[in-house]
């Protein structure tokens, strides 16, 4: 007799469901876990924004700006207010001295944030760093995307003008 080699329907039966099983409980892990990166990284490059450019008033011996811009494609592109961050923002030393954005003072731009992640800050459209890397005032801004009562993120602008993050418990 010619024996055959496979699986039996009932053994390729308990192997779909048990990885059912599994990826029934993997996915949604994992698109918290994509969602959190995606947090991670926007504060990131907030931080990163801001390091650079209270360095760069410090290097420049020039006031250094970080401000909101939904302009950020245009050249030279404006700081434009509110409280939303999400919207972009770009960052510029006055070069000259004038209080307004040239082209050639503009140092990083940074284009709006995907997803459906809410980046405000309680005041401040933007910040001024002077020559020795003290910001004009202090702020707190919030990160948080569409889940509730997850975890999300708090960066606080010192008076000193650092920059520090910490979780936040977001509505």
């Amino acid at each position: 007799m010619k024996s055959e080699n496979g699986f039996t329907l009932i053994e390729l039966m308990i192997t779909l469901v048990i990885a059912s099983i599994l990826l029934t409980v993997g996915v949604p892990s994992l698109q918290n876990f994509v969602l959190d990166n995606r947090l991670i990284t926007h504060a990131n490059d907030f931080i990163g924004a801001i390091q650079l450019a209270r360095s760069e008033a410090i290097k420049r011996q020039r006031n250094t700006e970080i401000c909101i811009s939904t302009t950020y494609n245009q050249n030279p592109p404006t700081c434009t207010g509110g409280t939303d961050w999400t919207a972009g923002w770009i960052v510029w030393s006055d070069n000259n001295r004038d209080g307004a954005v040239g082209a050639t003072e503009v140092i990083q731009v940074h284009e709006p944030f995907t997803g459906n992640a809410t980046f405000t800050s309680a005041a401040k459209s933007q910040f001024r760093y002077d020559s020795i890397g003290l910001v004009d005032a202090a702020d707190v801004l919030t990160l948080c995307d569409s889940r509730t009562a997850e975890q999300g993120r708090q960066i606080t602008i010192s008076g000193a003008g650092r920059a520090s993050i910490s979780n936040l418990a977001c509505p």
